[in-house]
């Protein structure tokens, strides 16, 4: 399961373009998929009502309320990133002012961070934060992961605990 969500992650516009059933909404090739094309039972329906959609999905407690609906509501973890997307998904894409390589990295990283906010539910006591890096020291953390065989959030969980230890 967690690999699916992985490849969700990495790979988040090829799997929607992958999706049967698209709602297509073209913006300088971006597609979306449509929330009701996913399958979602009727309760889920009424619910997806409630969510916040599009940018508004950016603001953490938006972001929060949402996965909290759809989970409260009986949404397995893999249909919730999903749905979440595809709420996401056309507001990046009717924005005229990204290029295409803009909006799918917002939509990868959108995409990310929804995975980890979901997760993170699942297990109420570790605690998730968003830090800006500056992109030099984002690379140079990069790099030192990788030398270490890590992702670049294990060596930063690592190191973090390192610091404090």
């Amino acid at each position: 399961m967690r690999r699916n969500i992985l490849a969700l992650v990495v790979c988040a516009i090829g799997f929607l373009a992958n999706l049967a059933g698209f709602n297509e909404a073209h913006a300088q090739g971006l597609e979306c998929p449509n929330p009701g094309d996913l399958g979602t039972s009727p309760l889920e329906a009424d619910v997806e009502q409630l969510v916040p959609k599009g940018y508004t999905l950016e603001q953490p407690s938006d972001l929060q309320s949402a996965i909290w609906l759809l989970r409260e509501h009986g949404m397995s973890i893999d249909d919730t990133i999903n749905h979440l997307v595809a709420y996401y998904c056309p507001a990046v894409s009717a924005d005229a002012g990204l290029s295409h390589a803009q909006m799918v990295e917002r939509v990868q990283q959108f995409a990310k961070n929804s995975r980890l906010q979901v997760f993170a539910t699942n297990n109420v006591e570790d605690i998730i934060y968003n830090v800006p890096l500056d992109p030099t020291v984002a690379q140079l953390a990069a790099d030192a992961a990788k030398k270490k065989g890590l992702t670049v959030e294990q060596w930063i969980k690592t190191t973090v605990e390192n610091a404090v230890q």
